[in-house]
């Protein structure tokens, strides 16, 4: 996960609602893309300016693990694949998506030929290789390495006993072969996120610790980075020798700002055409005439909820009582009110977008008196609950409160300190919480292993452990037919959500940005702002070329 609070592996926000409004869109199917033509003839050059928060995390992804630096970084560098701001797993640097062998852990791939770094190096296999076992060096600090772990010899180099990863094997130039260590499908779809780029061996060991620093990153990417003070701006510059056809902008200009309204208001005087428009500010500037039509919202693959702890001792044990609180909570309501309709009411866990999404389910009901009449079947009255919550969350677990005590519980809702939360999360020491949860791709393990297969469960204040639930994500693990592992997802999310109510989904949630109208192809699949498939018109009366 893009971590921008809880974990170094997973990206929590506690509600992240935005926008709603139209949008241009426009998605190609592959790696790379058009030419880099000029829109209606005009010699103009292209520049992009885009405005972002500055992660200071640097821009080696390995070492980085943040949607801010993704954004940047994604443009210089790719992987063997790549997700599209479609969802959709693409080829990338390798020739075609690969297919595990019948054994379920040997991985064949085939490398392009001819892809240039812009050091005008060539890829080759051995780059591959230095990657990732650059990955799983203890000296280099990798923050994401959970997701390629299953890769046979990781555990060993990770631990420094073991300096080659043994599963990792290259045949020629373009041929090179994972290993697994166990059956799991979803290593493919890993393969596309930005933790996987490719880095040039000679150049990234030539940069050593600075790599990700100042002008030290090179790629096979549409943009090569040609400025960056790593604290105020970054400019990447076209790469004509793309291996997929030469880019469409001459340039991309990122400026890094601290405050939002700051970075909103220059977007509103003309200094930026393209940034995130924040929950926070949506009201706002959707209710800007001059602005309400370059809003563009998009779902997200989060899921906003309501955590219950199943430890024996805290009175939620009893699946009566834990429907009971489900159908106490008006969704639609949260998000026309609370959300400012920018989300989607939950009838599962797994958004709209995964694969294991049931299309048949319907919106989880509001029926207050069918929630008391379950917590006196279950012989529960007067129950009394304990919320805590990080200050960020705290609106949303108010609103809960509210619908429970209709029903006739009540809800002590406390905010902690953010460390504090963190510790008490890992810990299992919270009854109640809300929070979001943000999967990086589009893929039901993402979903549903990572937080509610007994063995992760127990880390995030959960405690679920069901081993019907738990074989259907051993069993999808192991699916190499893509629509049977979607049917074990659906499984998993209807014994969790919708039998067992061991967790209350409430709404997926939609973001937004803003663009303006000569910005083509502006879209966002999941968090990461790309610039792949992005265009000027330079033919727009708006346009104007900006000055150096």
């Amino acid at each position: 996960m893009l971590d921008n609070s809880v974990s170094r592996r997973e990206f929590l926000k506690a509600s992240a609602m935005t926008a709603a409004g139209g949008g241009a869109s426009m998605m190609l199917a592959a790696c790379g893309g058009g030419e880099g033509e000029k829109s209606g003839g005009s010699d103009k050059k292209k520049i992009l300016r885009f405005g972002s928060t500055n992660s200071k995390q640097g821009l080696d992804m390995q070492r980085a693990n943040n949607s801010q630096s993704a954004a940047v970084a994604d443009s210089i560098c790719e992987g063997l694949l790549r997700w599209t701001e479609e969802n959709e797993l693409v080829p990338c640097l390798a020739k075609t998506v690969p297919s595990f062998e019948p054994d379920g852990i040997t991985l064949n791939v085939e490398l392009k030929s001819g892809v240039k770094f812009h050091d005008g190096t060539e890829l080759k296999a051995t780059d591959v290789k230095y990657t990732f076992e650059r990955m799983f060096r203890p000296e280099t600090g990798a923050l994401s390495t959970s997701f390629f772990s299953g890769i046979k010899g990781a555990q060993e180099m990770l631990a420094g006993t073991a300096t080659e990863l043994e599963g990792l094997s290259i045949k020629d130039d373009t041929h090179l072969t994972f290993t697994l260590t166990a059956p799991n499908m979803a290593f493919i779809s890993v393969l596309g996120i930005s933790y996987a780029c490719i880095y040039p061996e000679a150049a990234c060991e030539a940069a050593g610790k600075n790599w990700g620093t100042g002008t030290n990153l090179v790629g096979t990417g549409k943009y090569r980075l040609a400025e960056n003070d790593d604290t105020t701006a970054v400019k990447l510059t076209r790469f004509d020798d793309y291996h997929d056809g030469a880019p469409a902008l001459d340039e991309i200009r990122i400026t890094y700002y601290d405050d939002d309204n700051t970075k909103l208001l220059a977007y509103k005087n003309g200094d930026l055409d393209w940034c995130d428009l924040p929950a926070a500010l949506f009201k706002q500037y959707s209710g800007d005439a001059d602005l309400k039509d370059q809003i563009t919202s998009y779902p997200t693959l989060g899921v906003n909820f309501i955590n219950l702890n199943l430890k024996e001792d805290n009175g939620l044990t009893d699946v009566r009582v834990r429907q009971a609180l489900s159908y106490a909570i008006n969704r639609q309501e949260l998000v026309d009110t609370f959300a400012n309709g920018n989300g989607i009411a939950c009838s599962g866990w797994l958004p709209q977008q995964i694969p294991g999404f049931d299309v048949n389910a319907p919106v989880f009901a509001y029926d207050v008196d069918k929630a008391k009449a379950l917590l006196a079947e279950a012989g529960v009255s007067d129950l009394k609950l304990t919320g805590k919550v990080r200050k960020s969350s705290e609106k949303l677990l108010i609103a809960v409160q509210d619908y429970w005590q209709k029903a006739g519980v009540t809800l002590d809702v406390q905010v902690e300190d953010n460390a504090v939360w963190n510790q008490d999360w890992a810990n299992g020491n919270l009854q109640i919480t809300t929070l979001g949860w943000y999967a990086l791709f589009a893929d039901g393990s993402q979903h549903l292993d990572t937080y509610f297969s007994s063995k992760n469960a127990v880390k995030k204040s959960s405690f679920y452990n069901n081993a019907d639930f738990d074989k259907y994500l051993e069993d999808a693990r192991k699916e190499t037919d893509k629509d049977k592992r979607a049917e074990d997802y659906k499984a998993a999310d209807n014994l969790l959500t919708r039998t067992e109510y061991a967790t209350l989904p409430l709404f997926w949630p939609k973001n937004s940005f803003v663009a303006k109208s000569y910005v083509k192809g502006a879209k966002v699949g999941n968090l990461i702002y790309h610039f792949f498939d992005l265009d000027i018109d330079t033919s727009d009366a708006e346009y104007k070329v900006p000055e150096d």
